[in-house]
């Protein structure tokens, strides 16, 4: 499988950008600057806004796809005190969400490697979503409020499906 990897993007940082690593294979992606999940009861799982991601104006060596995924960038959350209980990265999912030009995968996050979100169709010009909605699993072990922050990378790459 030829894999090349186009752009990572930390999910803590605003992006719009051009990214090229091969002559050949480009991409505008964006992806959100920031998931924010308001929690109200730690008995119960929360849910995102939707979010949006893109990848536009692709340019991939001719018979490949765009694949997509994230990656926690620690096991466990930051607490907003030090010590305080908090999630794990994979107290973190995300839906299938509805695709153009792609297909969506339901997924876990995990810092010990890349979990698909997404893949375009082949030789797809764009990929893109609207309604891409992370929940945070319940923990009724948390008891400190305030914000618990975790960090994430976007991985963008091209391979021949």
């Amino acid at each position: 499988m030829k894999s090349s990897v186009i752009r990572s993007i930390m999910v803590a940082m605003a992006v719009f950008m051009s990214a090229q690593i091969l002559a050949a294979e480009t991409a505008d992606v964006t992806v959100p600057a920031a998931v924010n999940l308001f929690v109200y009861d730690i008995g119960s799982s929360t849910d995102s806004a939707s979010q949006s991601v893109s990848a536009t104006d692709l340019t991939l060596d001719a018979g490949n796809a765009l694949k997509i995924s994230l990656q926690a960038d620690a096991a466990d959350f930051t607490p907003p005190v030090d010590g305080a209980t908090t999630w794990s990265a994979g107290n973190i999912s995300w839906n299938a969400a509805t695709w153009t030009t792609g297909t969506g995968a339901s997924g876990t996050l995990s810092n010990t490697g890349y979990n698909e979100v997404a893949r375009s169709n082949v030789d797809a010009t764009s990929c893109s979503t609207s309604n891409l909605v992370f929940t945070l699993a319940a923990k009724s072990t948390v008891s400190r409020a305030g914000a618990h922050t975790l960090s994430a990378t976007w991985k963008f790459e091209s391979f021949t499906p």
